[in-house]
């Protein structure tokens, strides 16, 4: 089991980082399935955060300003495009060889269907990229601290080093 665990503050670069690295092991021909979490921006404000899912690039809304759901900050979740999130990472621990899970932060663990999923990540034998929130406080987000193969807190002196050292710990 290796689970490479990415952490560090809002705004670092872990997205990034890690939308780099499935591009890099796909060109290596690589199956790399999961899902991306990142912020959609209306007129360079950022009014939410959608899901993409790393195998077809399909996208669906995972919070905004202006949906309903559980709140968190000024962003609504909307649980049932959680369940786009769940079933990709199912989908990936079945078809991929590397699965990327970004971000088990406090918007997607407002799913249930989500959190269900993303344990199952602590028990596969693939290869496994996921970003933690930084600062939060739950079992699940203690439970990958401890059982991961690697952590690693990107900040802005080593966030240009990670690539690399990712895609050494991936492809042996």
């Amino acid at each position: 089991m290796t689970i490479i665990v990415l952490t560090g503050a809002p705004g670092v670069g872990k997205t990034t980082i890690v939308m780099r690295v499935a591009n890099e092991l796909k060109a290596r021909r690589m199956k790399v399935g999961g899902v991306i979490s990142r912020e959609v921006r209306t007129n360079n404000v950022r009014t939410g955060f959608e899901f993409i899912d790393l195998a077809t690039n399909d996208r669906d809304v995972l919070a905004s300003v202006t949906e309903n759901g559980p709140r968190v900050g000024k962003y609504f979740v909307n649980l049932s495009e959680c369940r786009f999130a769940a079933d990709r990472v199912k989908n990936a621990l079945i078809n991929s060889d590397v699965i990327i899970c970004d971000e088990v932060g406090p918007m997607e663990l407002k799913s249930n269907e989500f959190r269900d999923v993303v344990k199952y990540l602590l028990k596969t034998d693939k290869k496994a990229i996921v970003v933690i929130h930084q600062k939060l406080e739950d079992p699940l987000i203690d439970e990958f601290r401890e059982r991961s193969s690697s952590l690693i807190s990107v900040n802005l002196g080593n966030r240009e080093k990670v690539n690399e050292t990712l895609l050494n710990r991936i492809i042996v």
